[in-house]
């Protein structure tokens, strides 16, 4: 019941009860989830505006964990992919407030995949302010990710920040104009891209090139927007 509580207490940010709780018995810092998420965890994934709560009554509960000796790096389970805290307040408590708070306190800045698919531009800004390397990949880098998502500000905003506007995806080749032109983004995104430093020129890896790909098409607005 203890642990059922616990639980309970960090999910709802009710730091009084969470307080007393580890109080009586300590032990209960270890717990975990169903999911093999720990409390760190949970108080880092609190939707603060489904709780009606300032996200600094989420940043309390964070500090008072730490301050209990949990480890800021500690990974849990998101899916089957094992994240750690910074990711949780980014991807789903979407608190800035416990980002910064984590940076702060020692934590290696990730999470711009997660960012990115929620076009959280200050989350972003915090993120590649605090170090974390804008083209790091996984799978491909997080502008062509958001680019692919059809996450368009993210995207702008990844850009404008330094990102590799002509990463090529190690699968195919290709590049964000490629796939741009193949599922018909709107031409002034195209345009946009190519002012801001993509090439229309680049092959993919059947040798394939953006622009090539732009005049085959019926409408000419997309070869006109690699201008």
């Amino acid at each position: 019941m203890s642990k059922t509580r616990i639980i309970e207490a960090v999910k709802n940010l009710d730091l009084p009860t969470t307080k007393e709780l580890l109080k009586v018995k300590p032990s209960l810092l270890t717990v975990r989830n169903h999911q093999g998420r720990n409390l760190l965890h949970l108080a880092c994934s609190a939707k603060c505006k489904e709780l009606k709560v300032p996200e600094t009554t989420a940043s309390r509960m964070v500090n008072f964990l730490l301050d209990c000796g949990m480890d800021i790096e500690e990974e849990g389970l998101s899916g089957r992919d094992p994240c750690k805290p910074i990711w949780f307040a980014v991807c789903l408590g979407r608190n800035l407030t416990v980002v910064k708070l984590l940076i702060k306190r020692g934590a290696k800045p990730t999470g711009l995949y997660a960012a990115g698919w929620w076009e959280d531009i200050k989350i972003l800004d915090v993120l590649i302010r605090a170090g974390t390397p804008i083209d790091v990949v996984v799978g491909v880098t997080p502008f062509l990710a958001c680019w692919c998502w059809r996450k368009y500000e993210a995207a702008k905003f990844l850009a404008l920040q330094g990102a590799n506007v002509n990463y090529q995806d190690p699968r195919n080749g290709k590049t964000a104009l490629h796939y741009g032109i193949e599922r018909e983004f709107d031409p002034a995104l195209l345009k946009w891209l190519v002012k801001h430093g993509a090439s229309a020129d680049i092959e993919d890896h059947d040798g394939v090139t953006a622009r090539s790909k732009a005049s085959r098409k019926r409408k000419k607005q997309f070869l006109k927007a690699l201008e």
